[in-house]
């Protein structure tokens, strides 16, 4: 027969340092996420989404258009198409839609026979659509083919600006 021991034993010691490291880890790791780098970066991660989602939206505007009509050559800091008046033709409507670079923003135009109107807006997004952004314009590479590329700055006092384009393939024409 055994006799009973007392204390701990080697097991038991290695458990609880096991259990103590994790522990300890998992508070860095909490310490880590609510940091103040880990939130800016999750707030620029937010904004690159948001200007993605802008910009996949104008492709989808532009890309479905019954009529594109400027930049008919070369490149411009405006995008103007007529939708179709309805959604099963392709004859285009009367007034004009579009997207400008103005006062360092994107934003959103709707012309008619006689005014303009930049109040509108693109689905979910208002005006302006993106907003501290330079260098921006739209380009005519081919007659079914228009890139849209401009810089913008990221929100705050940082300083980081980030480039975006797209080319959007022009379906009807």
């Amino acid at each position: 027969m055994r006799a009973k021991r007392s204390g701990l034993t080697v097991w038991e010691i290695v458990l609880f340092t096991v259990f103590l490291a994790v522990a300890g880890g998992a508070s860095v790791f909490f310490f880590f996420l609510n940091s103040e780098d880990v939130q800016y970066a999750q707030r620029k991660y937010e904004w690159v989404q948001q200007i993605n989602r802008v910009l996949d939206a104008i492709c989808l505007e532009i890309s479905n258009s019954a009529q594109f009509e400027h930049p008919f050559n070369g490149s411009s800091r405006e995008c103007f198409i007529r939708a179709a008046v309805d959604s099963g033709t392709l004859l285009p409507d009367e007034s004009r839609e579009g997207f400008a670079f103005s006062d360092n923003n994107l934003v959103y135009v709707s012309q008619t026979g006689d005014s303009t109107s930049n109040l509108r807006r693109l689905g979910s997004f208002e005006n302006p659509l993106v907003r501290n952004c330079r260098e921006g314009k739209f380009t005519r590479i081919s007659s079914d083919l228009l890139e849209i590329r401009f810089i913008a700055q990221a929100p705050g006092a940082s300083g980081d600006s980030r480039e975006f384009m797209r080319r959007i393939n022009l379906r009807n024409r």
